[in-house]
Parts: structure tokens; C-alpha cells; sequence
């Protein structure tokens, strides 16, 4: 059994943060609502971590010691029928998704600078595994989902230590989020702003890892990464680790094609602004809802000139139910990646044969 670690060990190559929009510099501190700038002017951004040119690439993360339950280094499968496609699967994490690679980094962040406990929206994965991570850190945690949430998913947030407050509307459950934040000793680790920002830098590099695991392991250079997506944290984290990987190794960075349930990024990609609201029918897509885009989901896209691709929850049902008959336990929110693989290739942004890594989030257990 390992124990919480008492000081994390910030990289000595962190060298301050830096607007994923504007391009400005800041010091390294907590700025849940993004970058000051930015915000100023109605169009929030996120910020992510600026490390010395002289960095080792396996210090380029905020902290060198995170909890650790066995995250990382999931397997990538090859795609049966399918040359040269991978599916890179996160549900083999330790809470099943992908989202124990944000929580281990987010929470050793809570305890490198002084905090109790950490507070986060969620009433799915995010949630059980910040849970999971909080109590692996000795962090205590509240988790703000919907009233409809399981009670199942609830058993599971309190069997490891976690406060449960539950809401009506998302307006409700982001100003708990905002309220326990404001204490000194309570760390937000989800958006608290509109227009969304996203969520805690510190955490979002723990995803960079998945971009060198896929350089690591892929036999030729990967040419397209489909993945789903909401506010786009996984994404800018992707693209974030390749251009690392670009960077170091001098490979090229890989198309990202982020699935939606209804247009959101798409409308955006099509003319409308990053600030709009755009209401939809997301089905039991719950893993990727949310009525608004962000500005790291649109340079995660138009820099590494990808697309965004629409996948109905009546398409995602399908091949929910094809891949379970396979034998496949991915949630219904990772199942729309391999529609979106057919769609792409049907538009012609992506030919059979080229390297691609399709990315399953999650698995379907804990009934999302």
C-alpha cells in the first residue's frame, strides 16, 4: 500500500504559466478562472504550464512525485479489420477512465500548495476519480453532480471519503464549485467561469503522457487521433504532449478530430463565436454534454489542423451495442469514436491506411 506523498516535488523546469489565447505570461499560481487578460474582455482561456527550453521531457510536468494508483501506460489495441488503427484504451486506468492522468497531477498540486481538500463538478468520471486521487493524497473532496446522478455512482463517491452535493441545474452545481473555492484551504479543479475556461492547468498536463505513450508504441508516426470531447481538456493535453513529442523527437503532430454530440466546436469551426451557447440533445452521451465550447478544444483543432465531428446518440448506440457483441466494454461516449472514424473518412479527411489512434475514454461499468 503506498502513502500519500507529504511534499510533492514541483519541476524545477516550471517556469510560469501562459495564455492559451493571448499568449501572455504569467507567474505560477492558482488561476481557476484563466487567464486575467482574457477574462477582462468576455473571452475566457485557459492557461497551460511553460517549462525551460533545457527540460528533460519527463520533467516536463508541474510536479515529479503525483499519487500513485497504477494510472498510465494503458494498452493500445490494434482495430480488428482496420490497418495501421489503434485504440489507445484509458478505461484500463484505475478508475476507468482517462481522467485518473488529470486527477493524480491536479491533487498533487492540492497538497504541494497547502490545501485540504479539493472541490469539483462532476457527476460522472471525473468525480470518481478525483474522489479515488483525493483520498489516495489525504485530500478531503466534495463533489457537486445532478440530482440524477446514480446511487450507484454515489456509493462509490462516498465509499472513498467524498462530501456529495447534488443540483437541478448546472447554474446551481458551479456556484457550490465557486463558493467552497473561495475558501482559503479548498482547491477548485473544474471551470467555475462563462464562458467555460476548462479545468486546472496542473491537471490537464497529466494528459500529455497519453501523446508520448502513443509515440512510444505506435510502429510508424500517427497521423490522426480521433477522441471525445466537451470543454476539451483531454484534447489540449493531447496536443499539448505532441507537440512535445514533435518537438523532442521531431515527429509530426497528429490531426485531432474531437467528437461532439450535436454541433458545438462544429458551429464554431463554421463561423460562431467560442462565447455562444448552443443547446442540444446530447442522449446518454453524459460523458461529453455541456452547451458551450472552449477556446483550448479550437486550438486544439485548428492547431493541429483537425476537424470537429458530429456523432448523434442514436449513431453512438449502434456501435455501443456493435462493440459490446465484440466483446468490448467502452462507454457509450467512447463508442463514438469509431462512427466518427467512418465519418472522416467518408469527407475525405482521412484515408483507409493512415495511422490513426482512435482514443476510448472509458468503460461502460459505471453506467454512463
Amino acid at each position: 500500500m503506498t502513502t500519500p506523498p507529504h511534499h510533492p516535488t514541483r519541476s524545477p523546469y516550471l517556469e510560469g504559466l501562459r495564455c492559451i489565447q493571448c499568449d501572455e505570461r504569467h507567474p505560477v499560481a492558482d488561476r481557476p478562472r484563466g487567464c486575467p487578460s482574457c477574462a477582462a474582455r468576455g473571452r475566457n482561456s485557459n492557461l497551460f504550464c511553460v517549462y525551460a527550453d533545457a527540460a528533460p521531457a519527463d520533467q516536463r510536468y508541474p510536479y515529479l512525485e503525483v499519487p500513485a494508483l497504477g494510472q498510465g501506460e494503458t494498452p493500445m489495441l490494434p482495430v480488428d479489420g482496420q490497418p495501421n488503427v489503434w485504440v489507445k484504451n484509458e478505461a484500463a486506468n484505475p478508475t476507468g477512465s482517462h481522467k485518473d492522468r488529470f486527477s493524480a497531477f491536479a491533487t498533487a498540486h492540492a497538497r504541494a500548495c497547502g490545501y485540504r481538500g479539493v472541490v469539483i463538478g462532476s457527476s460522472g468520471n471525473a468525480g470518481l476519480s478525483m474522489a479515488a486521487y483525493a483520498a489516495a493524497a489525504g485530500l478531503r473532496c466534495t463533489v457537486a453532480g445532478f440530482d440524477s446522478l446514480p446511487d450507484r455512482v454515489r456509493s462509490y463517491l462516498t465509499g472513498f471519503g467524498a462530501e456529495v452535493r447534488t443540483f437541478a441545474t448546472d447554474r446551481e452545481r458551479v456556484a457550490l464549485v465557486e463558493e467552497l473555492a473561495a475558501a482559503p484551504d479548498t482547491l477548485a479543479v473544474s471551470n467555475i467561469t462563462h464562458p467555460v475556461v476548462g479545468s486546472s492547468c496542473f491537471g490537464i498536463e497529466g494528459y500529455k503522457r497519453i501523446s508520448w505513450e502513443i509515440a512510444d508504441r505506435a510502429p510508424e508516426p500517427v497521423r490522426h487521433v480521433i477522441l471525445p470531447s466537451s470543454r476539451g481538456d483531454l484534447a489540449w493535453g493531447v496536443h499539448r504532449g505532441f507537440a512535445e513529442v514533435a518537438e523532442q523527437r521531431g515527429l509530426p503532430v497528429p490531426r485531432l478530430h474531437l467528437v461532439e454530440p450535436y454541433p458545438r466546436l462544429s458551429a464554431v469551426l463554421d463561423g460562431a463565436s467560442l462565447t455562444d451557447r448552443f443547446p442540444g440533445d446530447f442522449g446518454r452521451l453524459s460523458s461529453i454534454a455541456g452547451d458551450g465550447t472552449t477556446v483550448q478544444a479550437h486550438r486544439a483543432v485548428t492547431r493541429s489542423k483537425g476537424s470537429a465531428v458530429v456523432v448523434s446518440d442514436a449513431v453512438a448506440d449502434e456501435w455501443f451495442s456493435r462493440l459490446c457483441r465484440r466483446g468490448h466494454v467502452w462507454e457509450r461516449s467512447s463508442a463514438t469514436v469509431f462512427a466518427a472514424l467512418d465519418t472522416l473518412r467518408a469527407r475525405g479527411r482521412l484515408t483507409e491506411g493512415e495511422p490513426t489512434v482512435l482514443i476510448a475514454t472509458s468503460h461502460l461499468f459505471k453506467g454512463f
